[in-house]
């Protein structure tokens, strides 16, 4: 038998030509606390069914992975679908997803109990504790594309009908065959940590691990704000008849996107229009707090704030909690010896609030202004001053945190969260996740505005997450509203912009598989010109041509 060399984790090491991904993963289990889920052929992934047939680089990938916990995802997603299918003979719909979690509704006529729940919970459980093997099979896309009208699922059938390959791979538990746009694992039983709350109204939360710590209990902690952000989606989305990327994509084909862009734009602009006269008609709120994780769209948001105040003849007063940033050569040193750049740490905080009481004390101040470039504060040569019609807005990623103007009453503050929700599902199995929306917009304007490229901005994104669950997502409770900041359109646009970008991502390239997954979504988008798009939309901030400057 003709063997292959296998370098892991640094080492070669000689195996039969043929061997699976599954066998070789065998010797390093040990290396894993938690099941192997995937491999990789030179930064590829693989399932691990795959036969490997000649010398190459393998790895593998758990839950603590980026990698291993997005095919935990997909699977669970898979395991969830099949019980509700095997439960109540009728599809799901996954429509959110934000924080180790995705918010779900059942598609029954049937209103969905505590006790019908359970019952799927316990059918997830016994596949589980069956172990039943998750197949791929290889199937012609129009033999697909005819399965998935057959059994009445639509939404399948149209997005499958942009993908132009001859031929698709489909996975299967039991008799329940689905499409995912990446790879599955290889058997339900590695699908053991999950949990399952129901909203009411036939709608749920399906929670799953978090990679950067997995032994986290999985409990939902319910948002009034965020499911309130939710349906409001939904219901515009319904409203204009576009539910799928698909829908979106018949209309840019036939070169009608120029109204869903006008649309989008008015629709977002009355939220905060709307949180204009909430807030104005509150004489007692004088600041305004807004924060949100990386590409959210503060700067633009918190632009818009201040113009539409004005037209209220209330005076906005811009406040950046960047300004505030001690020096750099002061900072204490993060866990890789370089000065810190995102904890509450790096914000002289005792100034802050010194500064923030003196102006609702009607004081003249004088504002401090970092300068990035010498990494130093310094000292404005403009005083400010509080008037009766005058109003704060501060804006960063610690606004919310309580460590800032405590000694100021809630009444006197507005919160607001800034996080763009998937802006379209590919179909009832397959969305958009929150965070991938936010990667995409930041590949795109760290190449535009700081020269970056698509592979650094992948390689830093886990620490951006990480520091976002940690300062960020936890103040969201917070929050006096939600604001989804996506745009109907955006996808569409975005494509011209990244799809190039993630292509530059070589193959030998750690960040090349975390490409592919994201080239693989765009397939199905169809591109859209941005030139109809308006020099005030959140858009702009991340692709160009914004009238707002920091």
């Amino acid at each position: 038998m003709a063997s292959i060399n296998l370098k892991i984790k640094g080492k070669s090491k000689e195996y039969e030509k043929g061997v699976t991904l599954y066998d070789v993963s065998k010797d390093y289990k040990d290396d894993y606390k938690y099941d192997i889920l995937v491999g990789s052929i030179n930064n590829k992934l693989m399932p691990l069914k795959t036969e490997v047939t000649k010398d190459c680089d393998v790895d593998f990938y758990d839950l603590t992975s980026l990698l291993g916990n997005n095919v935990y995802q997909k699977g669970l997603q898979f395991l969830f679908a099949t019980s509700v299918k095997d439960v109540l003979k009728c599809d799901v719909k996954f429509s959110y997803s934000l924080d180790n979690s995705i918010y779900c509704e059942i598609l029954s006529n049937d209103v969905i109990s505590d006790v019908i729940l359970e019952k799927i919970k316990n059918k997830m459980k016994s596949y589980i504790e069956e172990g039943v093997e998750i197949q791929k099979i290889i199937v012609s896309r129009i033999d697909a594309i005819d399965y998935y009208r057959q059994v009445n699922q639509l939404d399948k059938a149209e997005s499958l009908r942009y993908i132009s390959d001859s031929s698709i791979s489909l996975y299967r538990i039991n008799n329940t065959l689905d499409y995912y746009y990446y790879v599955l694992p290889n058997n339900t039983k590695s699908l053991k940590f999950f949990n399952v709350k129901n909203l009411g109204e036939n709608k749920v939360v399906l929670m799953y691990p978090d990679f950067y710590d997995v032994s986290k209990e999985l409990k939902y902690i319910k948002n009034d704000k965020l499911i309130t952000a939710y349906n409001d989606n939904s219901k515009y989305l319904n409203d204009l008849g576009i539910k799928t990327s698909s829908d979106l994509n018949k209309i840019i084909s036939n070169s009608d996107h120029g109204d869903i862009i006008r649309i989008s734009e008015i629709i977002q602009n009355n939220k905060i229009l709307n949180m204009v006269n909430e807030i104005s008609k509150n004489k007692d709120i004088k600041i305004v707090l807004i924060t949100g994780p990386s590409s959210s769209g503060k700067t633009t948001i918190s632009k818009k704030l201040g113009l539409l105040f004005k037209s209220k003849g209330i005076n906005p007063i811009p406040i950046s909690l960047d300004n505030f940033f001690i020096n750099v050569d002061e900072r204490v040193l993060d866990e890789n010896g370089k000065p810190e750049m995102e904890k509450i740490s790096v914000i002289n905080v005792e100034l802050f609030n010194e500064k923030i009481t003196d102006l609702i004390n009607r004081k003249e101040v004088y504002m401090p202004k970092f300068n990035f470039k010498l990494g130093k504060q310094e000292l404005s040569t403009k005083p400010i001053k509080m008037t009766d019609d005058s109003i704060l807005i501060i804006e960063g990623i610690h606004s919310f945190n309580e460590k800032l103007i405590s000694n100021i009453s809630n009444k006197y503050k507005y919160k607001i969260f800034l996080c763009p929700l998937t802006p379209l599902n590919i179909d009832n199995h397959n969305l958009f996740k929150s965070t991938d929306n936010r990667l995409i917009r930041r590949i795109v304007r760290d190449n535009i505005f700081r020269n970056t490229s698509a592979s650094d901005t992948l390689k830093f994104w886990k620490n951006v997450r990480k520091t976002e669950q940690e300062i960020i997502f936890p103040y969201m409770k917070d929050a006096d509203i939600v604001l989804n900041t996506s745009l109907l359109y955006e996808l569409s646009v975005l494509k011209t912009y990244v799809e190039a970008l993630l292509f530059s991502v070589e193959e030998d390239d750690e960040n090349y598989e975390e490409a592919i997954r994201l080239i693989n979504l765009f397939r199905i988008i169809v591109a859209m010109p941005s030139d109809s798009i308006p020099s005030d939309s959140i858009i702009r901030e991340f692709i160009g041509g914004s009238c707002f400057k920091d």
